[in-house]
């Protein structure tokens, strides 16, 4: 499947997805901050409560070189951090929460809501513009082929998630990522 090929069937085309995540955000710059970095923020806020030797702890724990390197079992401890990073962060850790999201998509919500919290990444605020800018601000480096995966990957969530989720990534599509303000 191309990037640009409409998803139809769930169980055909999630490889493929996949396969496509993996090769449009393939070589996507690793930023300093580790995923456990930010469970530590995201636990503490940005108060001086996290101590130096946790914080560089929690780096030195890293495992990835590479986005694809990063563990499930992370991604499922860090399922909302998608929210709280920058444009460079957002960048390298999405195409690993996708990948996840879509490998596990036949999980409910109540076991992991990694898709859930994925696909409200990618749903801009109709009714905030500070949060709407916020997040469309995070896709301002997605280059033409990876905003055409981020499409894919909504799109395939609509047609296999019959919950929130596949409703919120029916909205980001005809709101932002369809529509001609992406």
């Amino acid at each position: 499947m191309n990037c640009s090929d409409n998803v139809s069937t769930a169980a055909a085309d999630a490889a493929s997805l996949i396969a496509c995540i993996e090769r449009e955000f393939a070589g996507t710059q690793r930023p300093e901050t580790s995923l456990r970095q930010f469970l530590l923020t995201d636990q503490y806020g940005m108060s001086e409560d996290i101590s130096e030797r946790e914080w560089v702890a929690s780096g030195k724990d890293r495992v990835d070189s590479i986005w694809q390197e990063i563990p499930d079992a992370e991604i499922e401890e860090g399922e909302g951090l998608l929210a709280h990073m920058e444009a460079e962060e957002f960048l390298y850790y999405l195409p690993a929460y996708m990948r996840y999201a879509v490998a596990y998509q036949h999980r409910t919500n109540w076991e992991t809501d990694v898709l859930g919290m994925t696909v409200h990444a990618l749903s801009p605020s109709e009714r905030n513009q500070d949060s709407r800018a916020y997040a469309i601000a995070k896709y301002a480096d997605f280059n033409a082929a990876q905003r055409q995966a981020v499409v894919q990957f909504l799109t395939f969530v609509a047609q296999v998630d019959e919950s929130m989720s596949g409703q919120y990534a029916l909205a980001a599509l005809a709101n932002y990522w369809q529509a001609d303000t992406a």
